[in-house]
């Protein structure tokens, strides 16, 4: 009896894991805003917009992080945003606000204010709670300023004031980006200034630096066209002549049109982003991947990105096969499935800038509010819960950390490739993963020779 109810308990996470999946994950999967429709109520009082889908039920828009926005107006004017998800309960969207306050003078937008559903201001996730705006005479934004309280700040991206330059016809001609005493300063992209011109359908921004000078960004381009052409937004990268010119990312065009966005080289040729995928298609709020012909490719991350029902089924038999297998094929299990963890979050990715974050349990403080992020987590959870049971072994009851080990050396990879987000909480999330798998296959396991990697 003692003997089933230590099994009992060590099976407890692998069932709580399960239940919170399907409940929160799969019974609550979420659409990009582009493949729904939007209903707009409008009174004297407020303006209400709806994201509905094709038989009118409101539903969240994953990429917005809500399902419903009222605005509330006094005098014509918007004076508070409210976010709200698909039951109609405030939510908290992945910048970290529920609410935005609008202070005006006379007509103008002098300060906004983010606040959290108590009301109180918030801090978001660039670093500051209130926008503190000047207008030029013709009544158009100039300057932004950045605070938490009374206190200026400087912004996440490495700038203490945004301006906005206009010409003659009050269209932007200029964007600064300039430090606390106003000089320009370069940002995390790589620019402190950006020239702004227009032709007949196209806008033509130009990057430059501090000293004025033209500059490339990361990916090698200095500067960008953008026009819409029968539907279909066009975003042509261009050297410093203002020529196409094929980025370090393989493409020179995005043509985006609905829910897809496909990539061309500067003579228009079909090209890939990444190691195989010649485009993206939006579909349940997450990424499908797309051939030369704009079709859906048949990959395996597709079906699952795609499905979260598949993820759940997948990880509980391959959690079992885990369990049940042993001896050379035990071996052949782990050195697979490490094969499929490596095709998971390493291939197929596009290459870009090098970006992390250090910070412990940054996404996790939104795993209520944040749809999208809960089931990034719940996956990666799920991705190394099978390893951790394939690794278990009576003998070494810290095997499991070769899992670990495998999590930080594919974000390291991800950092130093610049093909992906380089993340602690993924970390976190596999370890935890590899330690649940690890606890159930000891709870699972009814004779210790099942799960070691030699039979005796």
């Amino acid at each position: 009896m003692k003997s089933i109810l230590i099994r009992g308990i060590r099976i407890l996470p692998n069932f709580f894991i399960i239940v919170i999946t399907f409940v929160m994950n799969v019974k609550n999967s979420t659409y990009n805003s582009s493949e729904l429709s939007q209903e707009k109520t409008s009174t004297d009082d407020f303006d209400r917009i709806d994201y509905v889908d094709s038989e009118g039920n409101i539903t969240f828009a994953g990429n917005k992080g809500y399902a419903t926005v009222i605005k509330t107006k006094k005098d014509g004017h918007v004076v508070l945003e409210q976010y709200y998800d698909e039951k109609g309960e405030l939510i908290v969207l992945p910048a970290g606000y529920a609410k935005i306050l609008h202070v005006y003078e006379g007509d103008l937008n002098t300060e906004i204010t983010y606040l959290d559903a108590g009301d109180e201001p918030v801090v978001i996730s660039d670093g500051y709670d209130t926008i503190r705006r000047t207008y030029t005479d013709a009544g158009k934004v100039d300057i932004e300023t950045y605070w938490i309280g009374d206190e200026q700040v400087q912004r996440k991206q490495g700038y203490w004031q945004y301006q906005r330059v206009y010409d003659e016809s009050n269209r932007i001609c200029e964007l600064r980006y300039m430090d606390q005493d106003g000089d320009l300063v370069n940002i995390s992209s790589g620019y402190a200034l950006v020239r702004r011109s227009y032709t007949d359908s196209a806008t033509i921004d130009m990057y430059f630096d501090e000293n004025l000078q033209p500059v490339a960004l990361k990916s090698g381009q200095y500067g960008k066209r953008k026009e819409t052409v029968d539907g279909t937004a066009i975003t042509t990268y261009l050297d410093a002549a203002g020529e196409p010119i094929n980025t370090s990312r393989g493409y020179a065009v995005v043509k985006s049109e609905g829910t897809k966005t496909l990539y061309y080289d500067k003579d228009g040729n079909p090209v890939t982003a990444g190691y195989s995928q010649f485009g993206i298609e939006r579909v349940n709020g997450q990424n499908v991947y797309l051939d030369e012909a704009g079709d859906r490719m048949l990959r395996i991350d597709n079906v699952l990105g795609t499905r979260p029902y598949l993820v759940l089924i997948f990880g509980i038999l391959a959690t079992a096969a885990a369990v049940m297998v042993r001896g050379r094929v035990k071996i052949v299990f782990v050195i697979s499935y490490i094969i499929f963890i490596g095709i998971m979050t390493i291939a197929y990715r596009e290459s870009g800038e090098r970006r992390a974050v250090f910070e412990l349990f940054s996404t996790y403080k939104r795993f209520l509010s944040s749809t999208s992020l809960r089931q990034e987590i719940l996956n990666n959870i799920w991705l190394f819960i099978p390893l951790g049971a394939a690794l278990y072994d009576p003998k070494h009851r810290f095997r499991w950390l070769w899992a670990v080990a495998l999590s930080i050396v594919i974000e390291l990879v991800q950092y130093f490739a610049g093909i992906g987000l380089c993340e602690l909480d993924d970390v976190f999330s596999n370890g935890l993963g590899a330690l649940i798998g690890y606890v159930a296959a000891a709870g699972w396991g009814s004779d210790p020779n099942v799960v070691q990697f030699r039979s005796n």
